[in-house]
């Protein structure tokens, strides 16, 4: 209990607590939502099975699924999940015994609003069983089940996210399972469904479960437990810098110092290489729309793709800075650096790596002329007018990056506010219009060409909006270097 009390003090006594607070609040009720929805789909879902599978069980349908389900939630949870961070270093100094330090943290774990899926997804599903000629008692051993699944999901979370080698062998078996599944005729949800079957007709198989759960348990304490002394697993590593001297950007002259640095970190760093990935994905977002004929006739949608395929960078990258130089801030603003020689290096580096996503989307030209018309079009805005946009929201996060910790969802909330969330107007609303109203009182091509167009303007008129933008960082400049002390 002394844990956790430290770990409350803690929490209100963090600067900046009650913006927190009120954005967990708003990020609450926006779950709310989403959980009334997800409750009503899955109380639905018996019903339907009921109707549409006539040679099989509802349940035992929905049983060979859950191998599915399970990957899709560890996906959700890897990307979303916040792991609970506590100051072991800190604690470890203090009269606390090791066990006890590391049983509070695997236990504040189990307090995630990941683990209500079992809630959620499964308890309605259940209820609906309990309508049909299931008795409470298999219901309750079969919903129980699934709970300790969670739980040995949420602990397996820990141990891909501490050790890469675990993390490649869950996705080696991840691409192992798709592919037996595509390419024979084994069906291995319908094997992963069979312990849950055998729950429903005997209860007494729930102690597999809980024995899987106890030893996932075990596992991953003894894997902390491993790394936790000072001089070991809690110690700083020291890596080996990488990145060179980047010499072919000699031509730029002084503009390539600040190039140079970027680019040194986001290869020395974890959260601007997962940046760089991330960006490099989007290049494949055009496959979820431009494969789909019912998308064709939507336009909107369409420049949606076209922008993403080419933007990701900029949209990740540039609405991070200047938080991406906050651990020397101070230090850089004391150089012999013009704030518009340092937004322009930023903005190089974001049109290169624009242009260079708009030579590697050619391929998409199989769907047709139109659609990489699009993607051109789009790669123009985001070299223009997207870069500046995205500077500019870059303004307005304040908030200190940390870049060895790699991003998790809803971590910057401190970086929240009005402005930036109205800022989704000039980002993605503009565009559409710019190519929807001309595209439909005139031709399609007009559309691509005002699109296109309006990039190519913010291009050859660069260093005027520069000297705007350079303005509202430098009156912004000494908030920014107090936010970025604390």
């Amino acid at each position: 209990m002394n844990l956790f009390s430290l770990q409350w003090k803690e929490t209100f006594r963090a600067p900046q607590w009650e913006a927190k607070v009120t954005i967990k609040i708003l990020i609450g009720l926006v779950s709310i939502y989403f959980i009334g929805a997800f409750v009503f789909l899955s109380s639905v879902v018996y019903t339907i099975l009921n109707k549409e599978v006539l040679d099989r069980e509802p349940l035992e349908v929905f049983n060979g699924i859950l191998l599915f389900i399970f990957f899709a939630e560890l996906v959700i949870r890897f990307f979303l999940q916040q792991l609970p961070v506590t100051n072991i270093q800190s604690l470890i100094l203090l009269p606390f015994k090791k066990r006890q330090i590391i049983n509070h943290v695997m236990l504040r774990s189990v307090f995630s609003a990941f683990n209500l899926f079992p809630f959620i997804i499964y308890l309605p599903f259940a209820i609906s069983m309990y309508r049909d000629d299931y008795l409470g008692s298999q219901i309750f051993a079969w919903w129980l089940a699934l709970l300790m699944s969670t739980l040995c999901l949420n602990f397996l979370l820990y141990i891909i996210n501490k050790n890469n080698a675990y993390f490649f062998a869950l996705l080696g078996f991840l691409a192992g399972t798709i592919a037996l599944d595509i390419y024979t005729e084994i069906d291995l949800g319908k094997l992963v469904g069979i312990p849950f079957d055998a729950v429903v007709k005997n209860s007494e198989y729930l102690l597999g479960f809980a024995l899987l759960l106890v030893g996932m348990y075990a596992f991953l304490f003894t894997f902390l437990k491993k790394g936790f002394y000072m001089d070991a697993g809690l110690a700083q590593k020291k890596t080996r810098a990488r990145g060179g001297e980047f010499k072919m950007l000699n031509f730029l002259g002084e503009d390539a110092l600040i190039l140079r640095n970027d680019l040194r970190m986001i290869m020395r760093n974890v959260r601007p290489r997962q940046i760089a990935l991330m960006s490099f994905l989007f290049l494949f977002y055009g496959l979820v729309f431009f494969t789909q004929d019912i998308y064709r006739d939507m336009e909107y949608v369409m420049v949606f793709a076209g922008l993403f395929v080419t933007g990701g960078f900029t949209m990740t990258f540039g609405n991070y800075v200047p938080a991406w130089d906050s651990s020397y801030y101070k230090l850089l603003m004391t150089q012999n650096i013009s704030y518009k020689k340092y937004l322009l290096s930023k903005w190089n580096l974001m049109a290169f790596v624009t242009a260079v996503s708009m030579v590697l989307a050619i391929p998409y030209v199989y769907f047709g002329w139109d659609v990489l018309a699009i993607i051109v079009a789009g790669a123009f805005f985001n070299m223009g007018l997207g870069t500046w946009i995205a500077l500019f929201g870059g303004l307005l996060n304040k908030t200190p990056m940390k870049l060895n910790v790699k991003a998790k969802a809803f971590e910057n909330t401190q970086s929240f506010s009005v402005t930036q969330f109205a800022l989704i107007i000039p980002k993605m609303v503009l565009p559409v219009l710019l190519y929807w109203l001309p595209s439909y009182f005139i031709s399609p091509i007009a559309g691509f060409i005002t699109l296109a167009g309006a990039g190519v303007l913010a291009i050859i008129f660069r260093d005027k909006i520069a000297n705007g933008v350079t303005v509202l960082y430098k009156k912004q400049k000494h908030e920014t270097i107090e936010a970025f002390n604390k």
